[in-house]
């Protein structure tokens, strides 16, 4: 079973710099917010990190947050597989 641990990602759709979702200090996580505050744009960062794509079909181009300076974004997924730590790193 895979279980994920950490999920970092800076000017990602509408996140600016340095954010990180701690995944391994529950077994449960839930996401709380008003409508509109980034909720879903975690799961879609998640997707491009692990797959290359999102299931919005939303282009590379338009991940970067277009709301601040930002040349790129990046995203950073932690996780173990039967015992071993493995980390995939994007920039784009």
């Amino acid at each position: 079973m895979i279980k994920f641990t950490k999920l970092n990602w800076s000017n990602a759709f509408s996140y600016g710099e340095s954010n990180t979702l701690d995944l391994a200090s529950s077994t449960l996580t839930q996401l709380l917010g008003k409508n509109g505050n980034g909720k879903s744009s975690i799961a879609l960062i998640l997707e491009e990190v692990l797959f290359n794509t999102n299931s919005k079909k939303i282009k590379k181009a338009d991940i970067i947050n277009r709301y601040i300076k930002a040349k790129n974004y990046t995203i950073t997924c932690e996780f173990e597989k039967d015992g071993h730590k493995y980390k995939i790193h994007t920039v784009r």
